[in-house]
């Protein structure tokens, strides 16, 4: 495994808090690429499964482009209340998800794969963000 570095572009309200990220990767013999091996919490350019290229530049493997993209979709939620944290994330589980949490910026980041209903996902968030405890984007859809 080795860490593939993504620059993040903050807009006028200063989202995302940070100007880089890294994720996980590996390479796969035969692969044409690094294959993400960990969900981004701020990237958008690629998620879990898919397979990037990367330039050197002082060392650090820095995302180019995604070379082959995977049915993964990708979708971050936000807690205002923390109670939420432990439902949410456990009913997107059930639902088969794969998630990620950070404390720091209490952000959820959520791999929908090909197989699961991006649609049933979307209408639960759609629900909790309606009670008012979360909120959500969807920065990679590909369903």
């Amino acid at each position: 495994m080795v860490k593939v570095f993504f620059q993040l572009e903050p807009d006028e309200d200063g989202y995302p808090p940070a100007s880089v990220e890294s994720v996980w990767a590996r390479v796969e013999p035969g692969a044409p690429g690094f294959i993400i091996e960990n969900t981004p919490f701020f990237a958008r350019q690629a998620t879990l499964g898919d397979t990037v290229s990367i330039r050197w530049e002082e060392g650090v493997r820095w995302f180019e482009s995604v070379v082959e993209r995977s049915t993964n979709s990708l979708v971050r939620v936000a807690f205002w209340d923390p109670a939420c944290l432990e439902p949410v994330n456990d009913a997107l589980v059930k639902m088969g998800c794969v998630t990620e949490y950070t404390e720091h910026y209490q952000l959820l980041a959520v791999s929908i794969p090909g197989e699961v209903s991006l649609l049933d996902v979307q209408e639960y968030l759609q629900g909790e963000a309606g009670r008012g405890g979360i909120d959500y984007e969807e920065p990679i859809l590909r369903q």
